[in-house]
């Protein structure tokens, strides 16, 4: 067995003890289910009596017995003036006598007279004042009457209370059998309020539990309660319902706390509501404010003019003003903020989580989880207006405009609003078709035309600036055409996709002179419907394109020809950049890998990562044969980085196969992967079942 020393040792501190060390100790107690053995315990058991005495002698059972008084018979009593004095002996043969103070029993200058013993029927008889008796029958008794502190008075038998004489305020006698009231049933509560009665005290239920039952009333403050409210208060007015609601107030005045601890620690705050289980518990000295639902401002302690309504609504705020929520926990992280307004279950229950402060204001939310995002970075900032289920708003934000609504909360950072705003650079945008209903006709008076910039950004120009136009009648002079034609009308073949007008001979094809020096080179022929590919041509053995302005773009078509991309194409520049674009759907490079079959590229891009950190590809990307190339880029925000490849410092991994993608981070097993923020994954492939292209 180890000493008590030994044992401490397994228990200091940085130690992790084993489980055979706790044990140990375990071992070294006796539990309080185990019989503590009589040879463990320090005492002789030799010296203790038996409950029958045999093993008394006779000088202990003699002194047994002078300790015991028990009464054997009663002697007349005796009365002075209200003293009582009754004698008796006891079964040790010495006489024993009592006296008992009969003057608490007198009430409303009723006293005593005399008392007279009967000694064939064992009876004392007490004579009053005013003529009435009541009688003791001391043969129902073997001990003396006891006082009691309240100056009542016990007959007792064999330890067991068989008459309680008490003092009653009665006119003219007391309430013995003679005079008492009969009634048929029990006297109920109602029956005593019936009769006129009322009560100064409080009434407290379960006396033994405290005043944690009180029901009172202040006839100075005209403040009520059930509970323990402070009954010393001076603020007038209050009302206290619930074990500790207003156990502390002192001067405040017109509060009300319904629930267990509601305003359990309110002092001198005033025109405070409070319902619900610990709604603003910790309140001291805040004032006009309005809680309601279990821990409801739960943490206020010097709010001023707040409203939280909902469980755990606005339950973090200590000294906030004029803030209102509404809905569960709404506003659950506010803890230092002004003229807030959030309406709607969880709606801004985030903000100010990851600051400091929290000291942010004017803020209106609206829905659902308004004001959420998924990001880490939480939420913070002043003066937004946010309206829409699980509308998002993340990081330092100020004086925004967000409305929007989905089912599920998302990154901030991620979703484009339907309605955005800046209310400080006084901006709108619309993620949206705008169409404008009931649009009137416009008249004389409409002078301005609504345009938009490169960047879909409204404006306006003068009906007076548009004058630069080419009108039926043909170009004016000081002003010609610098810019190409092309006309198309009704035909939607294509077959007549250009139709010029020209004093040239028949035997010229109708062409027109490119030049504007009367010369017949180069031409542009129309070639009619036999050969659609070849509508448009230039023949010259010298042509050159080229222009000498510095602003001259080159060759270009009115469409994207791309997709009809052949070996002798000239490509256009936007197929040029098609092949450095990124998209999720499956596309050709139009390159190809060293055994002349077609690479193809596709980007997977994913915000949700298993668990496991195993990630299944091959119904993804389908039918792989060759991983030509691939790009990662990863957002893990809960280690700190982001990072492009497919490690990072040697501590993260990612391993990529044809069938799944695996991530490790070394050193730490079973990783929840899913904190992983999001992964980006471009690969370059060729695909089992293509043939070669030549």
């Amino acid at each position: 067995m180890k000493t008590k020393e030994e044992l401490k040792k397994y228990f200091e501190n940085g130690d992790i003890p084993k489980q055979e060390e706790f044990w140990e100790w375990q071992e070294s107690y006796w539990h309080k289910d185990e019989k503590l053995p009589l040879e463990k315990v320090d005492y002789d058991f030799s010296k203790k009596a038996d409950v029958n005495a045999s093993n008394l002698s006779p000088q202990d059972a003699q002194l047994w017995k002078n300790k015991i008084e028990t009464p054997t018979s009663i002697q007349a009593p005796q009365l002075n003036g209200n003293i009582l004095t009754v004698f008796y002996t006891g079964e040790n043969g010495i006489q024993q006598s009592k006296s008992v103070d009969l003057s608490t029993l007198a009430t409303n200058n009723i006293h005593i007279e005399k008392a007279e013993y009967d000694a064939a029927q064992n009876i004392i008889t007490i004579t009053q004042n005013d003529g009435s008796a009541f009688h003791i029958n001391l043969s129902e008794f073997s001990i003396i009457p006891t006082t009691n502190a309240d100056g009542s008075l016990t007959l007792t038998q064999e330890g067991q209370d068989k008459v309680v004489l008490k003092k009653v305020a009665l006119t003219g006698s007391y309430n013995d059998l003679s005079d008492k009231p009969s009634y048929t049933g029990n006297d109920k509560l109602q029956d005593v309020i019936n009769r006129g009665n009322g009560t100064n005290n409080p009434i407290i239920f379960q006396p033994s539990e405290g005043r944690a039952g009180e029901i009172n009333f202040s006839s100075k403050t005209y403040s009520l309660w059930f509970g323990n409210m402070n009954p010393d208060h001076t603020g007038t007015y209050g009302v206290g319902i619930g074990y500790n609601a207003l156990p502390k107030l002192t001067t405040g005045q017109s509060d009300i706390a319904i629930g267990g601890f509601a305003g359990a620690n309110l002092t001198t705050g005033d025109w405070n509501t409070m319902v619900g289980v610990n709604s603003g518990s910790l309140l001291t000295t805040g004032s006009y404010n309005v809680m309601v639902g279990s821990e409801a401002g739960k943490n206020s302690t010097t709010a001023l003019g707040c409203t939280y309504v909902g469980d755990e609504a606005g339950v973090k705020n200590i000294d906030g003003k004029y803030n209102t929520t509404l809905g569960i926990g709404s506003g659950y992280w506010l803890t230092h903020g002004v003229q807030n307004t959030f309406l709607g279950a969880f709606a801004g229950q985030n903000y100010g989580k990851v600051t400091t402060s929290g000291a942010w204001g004017s803020n209106t939310f609206i829905g659902y989880n308004a004001a959420s995002t998924t990001h880490a970075m939480g939420v913070w900032g002043d003066n937004n207006v946010v309206i829409g289920c699980n509308a998002p708003l993340g990081g330092s934000t100020f004086n925004k405009l967000v409305i929007e609504s989905n089912p599920v909360a998302r990154r901030h950072d991620f979703v484009t609003p339907l309605i955005g705003g800046d209310f400080a650079a006084r901006t709108l945008d619309f993620d949206a078709v705008v169409s404008a209903k009931r649009t009137p006709l416009a008249d004389s008076t409409y002078t301005k035309v609504a345009v938009l910039n490169d960047g879909n950004v409204f404006g306006y120009k003068n009906l007076s600036d548009l004058t630069d136009f080419v009108p039926l009648t043909g170009t004016t002079i000081g002003k010609p055409l610098t810019g190409a034609i092309q006309y198309k009308g009704n035909d939607t073949t294509g077959i007549n996709s250009f139709g010029f007008h020209s004093s040239h001979s028949d035997t010229e094809k109708a062409g027109f002179d490119i030049e504007d020096d009367g010369a017949l080179t180069p031409y542009m022929y129309w070639m009619g419907a036999q050969d659609i590919k070849t509508t448009l041509r230039v023949y010259h053995n010298d042509v050159t394109v080229g222009s000498n302005s510095p602003n001259f773009s080159g060759l270009k078509g009115g469409q994207y020809y791309g997709d009809f991309y052949q070996k002798e194409s000239y490509i256009q520049k936007q197929y040029a950049d098609k092949q450095h674009s990124y998209t999720t759907k499956e596309e050709r490079t139009g390159g190809t890998w060293i055994n002349k079959k077609p690479v193809y590229k596709k980007t997977l891009f994913l915000d949700q990562i298993p668990r496991t950190g195993e990630l299944p590809i091959d119904k993804i990307f389908e039918d792989v044969e060759v991983i030509v190339s691939n790009q990662m880029f990863t957002e893990w925000y809960a280690i700190d980085v982001a990072f492009a490849g497919n490690q990072w410092m040697a501590k993260a991994f990612i391993t990529l196969e044809n069938r799944k993608v695996r991530f490790e981070l070394a050193g730490v097993p079973d990783y929840d992967y899913s904190l992983i923020n999001s992964f980006a994954l471009t690969l370059e492939y060729t695909k089992k079942n293509d043939s070669p292209v030549y």
